[in-house]
């Protein structure tokens, strides 16, 4: 099997079926534009505009910079990406931190972007959904389960499905971002059965996840989730 740390995720172009309801190509491609997740470094250019910054904790950065960061690219978001044990605390510069591997970086960015209805997902959502979701869980965690070759996977692999899925700590979350990675077209169907799958592992069965995407941009699937961690435990 394939590693997931191997794979080009450069978005597939995908052509857009007509209708007479259909929204002009410069207005979705001016939505587009002004919904860029970006990665920066300090020593990036930061007139690059984004409605989302990211930044590594670990990269030589100060508060002044990160002041500039997020002024100079206009970002509705500042979010600080943690591979180490290097402490960093959210403040009315930085919205939120998320912890997770070194190889899962460009994937957390590429995430982001494609869980916006507007970026190919088939689950309707916006900016708002993430400008409220790390309001609500400024510290979280990412973690992705294997790689498949086939969106199958659900009912060939299902047991693998479920011992990742019962390995996050969500029992009692407030909010979750569930993301799932298709090789074709998503399919709903095969979507509820990985959110039953998680309802199982929740306390409040009745707690909506909070934000779902699924995509089709490159030629494996597999499913991720951020989810919330105690501030005490993010230092």
């Amino acid at each position: 099997m394939d590693s997931i740390t191997d794979q080009n995720f450069q978005p597939e172009l995908m052509k857009s079926i007509g209708s007479k309801y259909a929204i002009q190509e410069e207005t979705i491609n001016e939505w587009k534009r002004n919904t860029q997740f970006k990665l920066y470094h300090p020593e990036n250019d930061f007139s690059v505009s984004c409605c989302c910054a990211f930044f590594l904790v670990d990269s030589e950065w100060d508060k002044d910079s990160l002041r500039a960061l997020k002024e100079q690219t206009s970002a509705d978001l500042l979010v600080g990406i943690r591979t180490s044990d290097k402490s960093m605390v959210t403040d009315n510069v930085i919205d939120a931190i998320v912890c997770c591997e070194m190889e899962q970086i460009d994937r957390i960015v590429h995430q982001f972007q494609a869980m916006l209805s507007v970026h190919g997902s088939y689950i309707a959502m916006d900016l708002n959904d993430i400008i409220s979701f790390f309001n609500q869980c400024p510290y979280t965690q990412y973690a992705e389960s294997k790689i498949y070759l086939s969106d199958d996977f659900i009912e060939q692999d299902k047991h693998e499905v479920e011992e990742f899925i019962a390995t996050l700590p969500i029992r009692s979350i407030r909010s979750l971002l569930l993301y799932t990675h298709t090789v074709n077209s998503a399919s709903f169907e095969q979507f509820s059965k990985i959110v039953d799958i998680v309802d199982l592992q929740i306390d409040d069965s009745n707690m909506p996840l909070y934000s779902m995407a699924t995509t089709s941009t490159l030629n494996h699937a597999y499913i991720s989730a951020i989810y919330p961690m105690e501030q005490s435990l993010s230092h």
